[in-house]
Formats: C-alpha cells, structure tokens, sequence
C-alpha cells in the first residue's frame, strides 16, 4: 500500500507574550501620586503667592488663560516695605446732592413735564401724522418737527399756519422761569441746492434754525437764552436715498434745556 505524503498544516508557535506592560501602568501610576504629593506638598505651605502660582498653572494647563480674578495687579513701588501690598482704596462715597439744588432740580424737572403736555395738545394732530415728535428727558424736552411743516422747498421763510404754531410754543417758553436755554437746529437732506440766497445746505438749514429764533425772540423769549444751529446735510436720521428718508431728515428741532445748576454756572465763570 502505497505511503502518501503528508501535507497538513504546520503548527504555528504561539506568539510570545509581554507579561511586563504593567510596569508601564504601574510607572504612570506612581508618577500621577509623586504629581499629587508635591501638589499637597505645596498647598500645605502657607505661602499664599506660591498657592496662586500653582492654582494659575493648573487652570492655564486644562483651560487655558487664567481667570481675571487669579492674575495678580502690578502695585507699583511700595516705598521701604517692599514686601506689603498696599491696600485697596475705597471707592469715594457718592457726592450728596445739597438739598437747595435738589429742590430746584424737581422744580425744573416738573416745569418741563407741565411744558411737555401743554405742547403735546397742541401738537397732537401733528403727532397723528408723524409730523411732530415730542422728547422729554429729566432737564431736556425736545420738539422735532418736518421742515415740510414750517416752510417751503428751499426756502426759509415760515408758512403762516407755521408761524402761528411757533408763536404758541413761543408763549409756553416764556412761561419757564429764568436761566432755561432754548436751542433751534436746523437740518436738511443731502441734495445739493445752489441758489444766490443759499449757496449751501448749511446755508439753508442755518437761516431756518435763525427764523425759528427770530419769532421766539418776537414772542418774548429773551434773546440771550436763544440760540441758533446750522447741520446741513451731515446729521441724518433716516436714509436718504429714499423720498421718505429725505423727509424725514428735513426737520427742525427745539431743544429746551434746563438752566444749570449752580456749580456748573461757577465752573464757567472760572
């Protein structure tokens, strides 16, 4: 009988095994608590900038950049003790108002307010239209209204239904007491006008703001509690490259504003 060959498959050897990677283990564990007893090492110290040192490292190694509260302030030179910080100062204790001006604050706040609502009736069908904005702040009141309303295109002269209507604001103004300033600006929008009265946009917004004055002063306000601004074209409210943008930058606005107070007036007497 014959013998075949044996063709079976060869025994592979086993691979051999590392039985030593728990040292590597066991090394990065000893490392992590050699790590951990110098960082109690450190904290049981009582030194408090080496204690920040160690906190700041720490937030910068797993977060980045320290927190604002962490990052100590350079103190400058402390003189001979060079080693003491110098304490933090006290912030100043807000100044009181002295009770005199602070009756003539409320005074001149309820002046303004009683201002305002006379001249919101009066304005009243004019605010339905969004012809007339009325502000008031504490020691400010403004009136804004269309240009569209008190003159015509590219003139300065007052409409005579326009010039009534100012003469009333002009009654309620000399009703405030002494000291308030009223002040007319005038503006327009950013298209050109060159005529031989008004060369300019400047021009044209400053002798409205100065005919608005002019019928005040008429009135009875007193001319030395007036003023008169010209802006022209470049304080826009609104976009002027719509009709209803340039409109609404067309305006003119009287701000009325509170006389100031007594340290203020002595201020700029010095």
């Amino acid at each position: 009988m014959a013998k075949f060959p044996h063709h079976g498959k060869k025994k592979k050897h086993q691979a051999h095994l590392n039985h030593e990677r728990w040292v590597i283990s066991y090394a990065d564990l000893l490392t992590l608590l050699l790590a951990t007893f110098v960082v109690l090492y450190a904290s049981s110290t009582r030194n408090k900038y080496k204690q920040e040192e160690i906190a700041k490292a720490f937030i910068e190694a797993f977060h980045g950049a320290p927190p604002a509260i962490l990052v100590p302030t350079p103190s400058g030179s402390h003189g001979v003790l060079q080693h003491h910080s110098s304490p933090i100062p006290k912030p100043p204790a807000p100044a009181k108002i002295p009770a005199k001006m602070e009756k003539q604050l409320h005074q001149e706040m309820k002046n303004l307010q009683a201002l305002s609502l006379k001249l919101k009736s009066m304005f009243q069908p004019m605010i339905d239209k969004h012809q007339v904005t009325i502000n008031n702040a504490p020691l400010t009141l403004s009136i804004q209204l269309d240009a569209s309303v008190l003159f015509a295109s590219g003139e300065a002269t007052l409409k005579p239904d326009a010039a009534k209507l100012l003469t009333q604001v002009g009654k309620g103004l000399t009703q405030l007491p002494p000291g308030f300033h009223v002040v007319v600006r005038g503006y327009t929008d950013n298209q050109p006008i060159s005529t031989p009265e008004f060369p300019s946009n400047w021009s044209l917004s400053a002798e409205r703001a100065v005919a608005v004055v002019q019928l005040f002063m008429q009135t009875g306000v007193p001319g030395e509690n007036l003023a008169a601004e010209g802006f022209g074209e470049y304080a826009p409210i609104a976009d002027n490259s719509t009709d209803t943008g340039r409109a609404q930058n067309r305006r003119v606005v009287v701000v009325v504003q509170a006389p100031p107070s007594n340290k203020e007036q002595n201020n700029s007497k010095d």
